[in-house]
């Protein structure tokens, strides 16, 4: 029994719907938009090489906080560990801050770009409901 994922534009969510047998017409669970469009589910994957925290906690000892250029390593090492990619705005200021340039301008351009200050996107980035429906 397959589990699909569905957007509603009402709502600026992504539900799962547990769907039994035949497909059901899917409405959202919130304000029942039956208008709901499918996507593609996310998913990870389990490597050989993963890090533990303790390897993770490791690598980031040598970080000098004043040295952007060092931020910026660890930041892209960790993305890599994680297999992340970055987007293009992100991947911008990498750039800038392995450039030299003083990592508090660059933080305040991406939080004018709508970035938290945890780097997260901006809030137009659709939610996820944990539930299954």
């Amino acid at each position: 029994m397959p589990i699909y994922e569905y957007y509603c534009s009402g709502c600026n969510t992504i539900y799962q719907f547990l769907v039994r047998g035949e497909r059901k017409e899917i409405k959202c669970p919130k304000c029942g938009n039956g208008n709901l469009e499918r996507v593609m589910s996310q998913f990870s994957t389990a490597s050989s090489n993963s890090k533990s925290d303790d390897d993770l906690a490791a690598d980031m000892a040598d970080i000098d906080e004043n040295d952007p250029r060092s931020m910026a390593k660890a930041v892209r090492r960790m993305a890599d560990d994680m297999g992340e990619d970055l987007g293009p705005e992100l991947e911008h200021a990498l750039e800038r801050l392995e450039a030299g340039e003083d990592p508090e301008k660059v933080e305040r351009e991406l939080e004018e770009m709508g970035f938290g200050e945890d780097g997260a996107l901006p809030s137009s980035a659709p939610g996820r409901d944990p539930g299954l429906y």
